[in-house]
C-alpha cells in the first residue's frame, strides 16, 4: 500500500497543479548523502522542505522547520543543534531580488550567521529527458561550490525553485544530485499551503565567507568556548535519574574528531581544513 501511495503522490500532482496559481507551496525532498568520504557505511538519509510563498522560499531540515514554528510562536527557544555544524542546510532565497544566503547557527551559544551565496548558477540545458514517477523531467547541468550537478526539471510545474541554493531553471527542480552522488535531492511531494508565513529563523549577523570559515575552525579549536567564558556548567543524565557535569575535555576530543571525519561538506570549494 506505501508503494502504491508514493506512486500516485506525483500522479496527482499533475492533476492539481494547475490549481497552484498562487506560489504558496511546500516540496519536500529526500537527501540521501554521505557525509565522510572515509566511512563508507556514513551514507544517510534526512528529509528536507522547500517552503514557498510567493517569490521566497526557505529550504531546511524536518525538525528545523518545527523548530522554526515553535520559536515564531514563542513556545521556548526551539530544538537543538547538531554538534556537528557541518550537517546543517538551511537556505533563504529572494528570487525577485536574486538573493540567496546559507544560515549556520552555533550549536553551543545559538549565534546565528548568514552568508550570500554569489556562486552565478550557470546551467547548461540538454535535450536529454527522462521520467520521474510520472513527471517528464529535462537534465540540465551546472558547477556550484566545487562540484558538477546534474538536474532533472519538470517544464509541467513552473516554478524556478529547486532544493538547497539551486533555482533558476523554467520548471521545478524534481531530482539534482553531483557526479560522484555524494549528494542526492529527490522530490517527495508537493502540497499546497495555507500559511502566510514562512516562520524563518529571525536576526543573525551577515558574514563572508572567510568570516563563517574563522568561526568553523574557531568552533573546532574550542567548542565549549562559550559556555567557559559565561561560566555556564554543562551536565548530563548520570543514568540513575540525576545530573553530572560533563567531561568538557573529553567532549571536546571527540566532537572535534567528529568534525575532521565528517567533513565531506555540500561546498568542497569552502571545505575547511580542520587544524
Amino acid at each position: 500500500m506505501k508503494a502504491m501511495a508514493k506512486k500516485y503522490t506525483l500522479f496527482f500532482l499533475l492533476l492539481y497543479i494547475s490549481f497552484f496559481v498562487a506560489q504558496n507551496l511546500t516540496v519536500s525532498y529526500e537527501l540521501n548523502f554521505k557525509p565522510s568520504v572515509v566511512r563508507k557505511d556514513s551514507a544517510r538519509s534526512k528529509l528536507y522542505f522547500l517552503d514557498i510563498l510567493n517569490t521566497e522560499s526557505v529550504f531546511r531540515e524536518a525538525m528545523r522547520r518545527e523548530s522554526d514554528s515553535l520559536m515564531y510562536y514563542g513556545n521556548g527557544f526551539g530544538l537543538g543543534y547538531p554538534a556537528n555544524i557541518n550537517e546543517q542546510l538551511y537556505i533563504k532565497k529572494d528570487l525577485n531580488q536574486l538573493l540567496v544566503f546559507k544560515y549556520l547557527v552555533s550549536p553551543i551559544s545559538r549565534d546565528i550567521f548568514y552568508v550570500k551565496i554569489n556562486e552565478p548558477l550557470n546551467w547548461k540545458l540538454s535535450e536529454e529527458n527522462k521520467t520521474i514517477g510520472n513527471i517528464k523531467c529535462q537534465k540540465a547541468e551546472v558547477d556550484y561550490g566545487g562540484r558538477v550537478w546534474i538536474a532533472w526539471f519538470a517544464k509541467e510545474i513552473p516554478f524556478q525553485e529547486g532544493p538547497y541554493i539551486f533555482n533558476g531553471l523554467p520548471g521545478l527542480i524534481v531530482e539534482i544530485y553531483d557526479d560522484h552522488k555524494d549528494y542526492l535531492f529527490k522530490l517527495i511531494k508537493i502540497k499546497k499551503n495555507k500559511h502566510k508565513n514562512l516562520f524563518v529563523m529571525k536576526g543573525g549577523k551577515e558574514v563572508s565567507w572567510e568570516e563563517l570559515a574563522k568561526f568553523q575552525q574557531d568552533y573546532y579549536t574550542d567548542p565549549y568556548s562559550f559556555t567557559k567564558s559565561q561560566s555556564i556548567k554543562v551536565m548530563t543524565d548520570d543514568g540513575n535519574g540525576g545530573l553530572k557535569k560533563v567531561d568538557l575535555r573529553e567532549t571536546a576530543v571527540s566532537l572535534r574528531n567528529n568534525l575532521k571525519e565528517y567533513n565531506n561538506v555540500i561546498e568542497l570549494n569552502r571545505k575547511i581544513d580542520y587544524k
